[in-house]
């Protein structure tokens, strides 16, 4: 065990998280300042001082992984500093509770720095083998209780559920959030909103009975006309209207595992996925209905019916995610619309019935983005006659050196700590070597970063040029799919505004000049 007395409240950080084990009735912050009571008692027994604040890193997020708490990142971010030698915590399993991989990263951090870990019970030294191991087991010992009280509170749940109750965090349209007693037992339940459920009623009769078979959108325009406000939007969608439309929870139902959280690999990292469960599970719930099971089936039928508009979903539109209206900031759309032997490409704001924002036609739209990016090409190819290049050159040496320095660095820094592993170094010996290492790859990296600001901050014309006339032919290729299109855009531009005060009337577009103006950001 370290010598605690050899420290200063100075070199030591304070990490402070609220776990799954501590009272649920009590608050993060009161967690927090619990333990923190706590921890600086005992930095005045034993370093007669308190730790200051700005040593004191206070987590309030849940994350189970260090790359998920940002306090976290922070702290191992400082350890590697020589002026800090220890971190105080009330106990090892609030630096990490996270997988085999997480636990594994945090030791080597802690092992290598030369961190003691100490908490209100015990002193942990990395270094020393024993201790190295009973610490590994504190941490996965607190995984394993992570995921046993993960499965506790699940089943938990879904018992909960089972018995009827609502245990979602938000008020559903129609509902509020409500608690009763039932047989001397406390009950969370939802309690009917009138008004709110006469729209859920309306909703699902003009689905359900209206002879044209009016569909989402027009749902949507419908409640707006009447003035109806949703919950929290300032407008009615078609997302939103297809929430309330069939959902049991108006049948009075409750379900448990309709989107259950699905865990995979995207390129090498753990990735979530929430899908529609087809396995979900339905309880009765102890809320009163807002609709009858006639009006529901009718309704369930009637979706089931209904064909799929949008059968085809590959990319179509070669400005998605870059064009945005100007007036309401919306994305738009490339919309084509036929009339008898006519087919017209139009650019659509997606919340034009809002913002009414005259729409244009694409190929009137297309030319005159194009126009742009050929008159800004231009400007990067005289800005290329007037500069010979040197200067990027130059640049692009330094920092191509300064890569090749730190990496043999970080090299040096791993056989030192093989070495020091091997018994080849003794701990002082390896402290001495390593010191100086780490000052020079904190001063290689500081010049580094200086030196690619410096490269970011002079244009090489030359690449851009060949990105624009690139994205320029991809544009006027119709052999290429929007998506390729689209990938070119990309790496030109970053966004597009658009905007056009024109009034929406016949003849704009044909007779009329579309009077519209485009604000391109290009990367």
């Amino acid at each position: 065990m370290p010598n605690t007395e050899s420290f200063t409240v100075n070199e030591i950080l304070v990490y402070l998280r609220k776990s799954r084990s501590d009272s649920p009735d009590m608050s993060v912050e009161e967690v927090l300042r619990k333990h923190e009571e706590m921890i600086q008692q005992y930095a005045s027994t034993h370093f007669h001082s308190p730790i200051p604040e700005k040593n004191i890193f206070r987590e309030v997020v849940s994350g189970e992984t260090i790359d998920s708490r940002p306090q976290m990142k922070n702290l191992l971010k400082m350890i590697e500093s020589e002026q800090f030698k220890a971190v105080l915590v009330v106990e090892p399993q609030r630096l990490s509770r996270g997988d085999l991989e997480d636990c594994g990263r945090l030791i080597n951090i802690l092992r290598y720095t030369n961190t003691t870990v100490l908490t209100l019970t015990h002193s942990f030294n990395l270094q020393e083998e024993y201790e190295r191991k009973f610490f590994e087991m504190e941490i996965t010992r607190g995984n394993d209780y992570l995921e046993y009280t993960k499965r506790i509170l699940k089943r938990g749940r879904e018992a909960s559920v089972a018995k009827g109750n609502y245990i979602g965090s938000v008020d559903p349209y129609g509902y509020k959030k409500t608690v009763i007693k039932k047989d001397g037992v406390t009950c969370h339940t939802l309690e009917i909103i009138p008004e709110e459920a006469n729209t859920v009623k309306l909703i699902h009769e003009l689905y359900a009975y209206t002879p044209e078979g009016i569909g989402f959108t027009n749902i949507a325009h419908k409640l707006d006309a009447m003035h109806i406000k949703p919950k929290k939007a300032a407008h009615w969608t078609p997302a939103i209207i297809s929430s309330i439309l069939c959902n049991p929870l108006y049948l009075g139902m409750v379900r448990w595992n309709n989107r259950k959280v699905v865990k995979y690999i995207n390129e090498g990292q753990l990735a979530k996925a929430r899908p529609q469960n087809t396995e979900a599970k339905y309880y009765k719930g102890l809320h009163e209905p807002i609709i009858t099971q006639e009006l529901y089936d009718t309704c369930m039928a009637r979706r089931g019916t209904n064909p799929s508009l949008r059968r085809n979903k590959e990319l179509c539109n070669p400005f998605a995610g870059l064009l945005y209206c100007g007036t309401c900031g919306h994305a738009m759309s490339l919309k084509i619309y036929k009339n008898h032997n006519s087919v017209s490409q139009m650019m659509l704001c997606n919340h034009q019935a809002y913002c009414h924002t005259k729409s244009v036609l694409y190929s009137a739209f297309l030319r005159r983005f194009m126009s742009s990016m050929e008159d800004t090409l231009n400007d990067f190819e005289l800005a290329q006659k007037s500069d010979d290049g040197r200067a990027q050159a130059i640049s692009k040496t330094i920092v191509v050196n300064l890569e090749n320095k730190l990496k043999k660095l970080n090299e040096k820094d791993a056989r030192q700590k093989d070495a020091y592993e091997d018994g080849i170094y003794s701990k002082e010996e390896f402290l001495k070597r390593n010191v100086r290492t780490q000052q020079d790859i904190a001063s290689t990296i500081i010049a580094l970063e200086d030196a690619r600001a410096k490269k970011a901050d002079i244009v090489d014309y030359e690449e851009k040029i060949r990105r624009f006339k690139d994205c320029l032919h991809a544009l006027n290729d119709p052999e290429l799919s929007a998506a390729e299109k689209n990938r070119f855009l990309k790496s030109c531009v970053d966004k597009i505004l658009y905007y056009n005060n024109m009034e929406s009337k016949a003849g704009i577009g044909r007779y009329i000049e579309n009077v519209f103006s485009l604000e391109i950001q290009y990367k």
